[in-house]
């Protein structure tokens, strides 16, 4: 009784765990969502992603560490890592990066200031070029 008991608590703390690394991976991507913008529609992709591959970890843990038998605690464990990340450390993390952001971003846009000149550079050669070309095209 008392090694079913152990394993029962060993899988709620596994599954407790699992809540908190599935949130902060969460922040991760909140995190790179607020550095670079993204259209409505790569938003909704990231997610899938998201949910796909937690839907992935959720099963494969209850399958390695339950024998993919679906146990209410295990869900219970994961949801309360959820929330209790999200009250405490989410908050936290997401406040103080808020406020780094607009600083990493000039960090950024300073390192990537040649490269966008660079690109510029060559849109604009580009440009000239098929300028170039339909004029061509059009005397023959």
């Amino acid at each position: 009784m008392a090694g079913l008991l152990y394993e029962e608590l060993t899988l709620f703390g596994i599954c407790f765990a699992l809540g908190i690394a599935l949130a902060f991976a969460y922040d991760v991507i909140r995190i790179f969502r607020l550095l670079v913008p993204h259209a409505d529609i790569v938003v909704d992709l990231e997610d899938l992603l998201f949910w796909l591959v937690t839907a992935w970890m959720v099963f494969g843990t209850l399958f390695k560490y339950n024998q993919g038998a679906l146990r209410g605690y295990a869900f219970i464990g994961m949801f309360a890592g959820v929330i209790i990340y999200a009250l405490t450390l989410s908050r936290l993390i997401m406040y103080i990066v808020k406020k780094m952001v607009p600083y990493w971003k000039k960090c950024f846009a300073w390192v990537f200031k040649p490269f966008k000149r660079m690109v510029r550079f060559f849109r604009k050669e580009l440009k000239n070029a098929q300028d170039e070309v339909k004029i061509a095209l059009k005397g023959r």
